[in-house]
Order: C-alpha cells, then structure tokens, then sequence
C-alpha cells in the first residue's frame, strides 16, 4: 500500500510539451508516466492568448493556482521560434523553468506515436504506414514526443 502512494507522487502532475513553429505551435499535456491526456494545436499568432485557454480547460481549473496544484513543469523544443515561444511563456506563466530538449527527429517520432494510437482502419491497414499521411498536424504528438525526451533523460 505505502508503494502505490509513493508512486503516485512521482507522477502526479501534468507537464506541458510544447513543439514551436513560424505557424503554428504544438501543445500537449502529459503526465509523468507518458500518459496524454490532451494534445492541440495552435496558431502561433495567437499562442499566448490561447495557451492558458488550452490550460484551464484541459486541466479543469479556473486560474494561476489551480495551474500550480496540477502543473509540473514546462517542456520545449529547441526549433524555429523557441526563443520568442519561450519568452511568451514565461510572461503567460511566470515561476515555472522552461526545460528545453532536442527537437532532432521529433516529427517522425510523432508520426509514429500518431499511427500506433490510431492504427490504419478497413483497407488502409493494407497500406504500409510510410505510405500513408496523418489527416492533420503533428505539432500537437511532437509536443508529447519533447516531453517524453525530458522524462527519459531522468528529468
């Protein structure tokens, strides 16, 4: 029993992946064990009003405090825009450490983690998955796939 609760504090919270862009930026919520819980994307022009949108509405909370009862940590890319993303970050939440980590390879990573979460139905999954292109964006698994890197490193 003593085990099942120190485990839940190792992973208790949710971290926050984000894969910059020039156009739009990929946002994720993942907990310590890898686990998504919610993954978007976002138009970089208006990344900063729609981050904490992104937010409160997945973490169900209403404010910075809720924020820091369910937040750990914030966990970035290295790519185009990290610079400027980081900086409106750090105004839209103040207190918490941007972690940055590689971003080599982080899309094909994400088009992987996209296809064994919603594997090929009917006659495409005769189709080989190099083939194939994801309906939409990657930025958002990209995100999930930065966080992911942060927690293999040993955080």
């Amino acid at each position: 029993m003593v085990n099942a609760g120190s485990k839940k504090e190792q992973i208790e919270g949710y971290y926050l992946g984000i894969d910059p862009g020039r156009d739009k930026t990929g946002v994720a919520l993942v907990d310590g064990n890898g686990t998504i819980l919610a993954v978007q994307v976002l138009r970089t022009r208006s990344f900063s009003d729609n981050l904490l949108k992104f937010l409160f509405q997945n973490l169900q909370v209403n404010n910075a405090w809720g924020l820091r009862k369910k937040m750990r940590a914030v966990v970035m890319g290295d790519g185009t825009g990290s610079g400027e993303h980081r900086k409106w970050i750090e105004k839209a939440l103040p207190g918490y450490t941007v972690h940055i980590v590689d971003e080599k390879f982080s899309t094909e990573e994400a088009r992987d983690l996209y296809w064994e979460l919603y594997p090929p139905k009917g006659w495409r999954r005769l189709i080989p998955l190099g083939l194939q292109t994801p309906p939409g964006p990657l930025d958002g698994y990209a995100a999930v796939v930065q966080v992911r890197r942060y927690l293999q490193q040993g955080k």
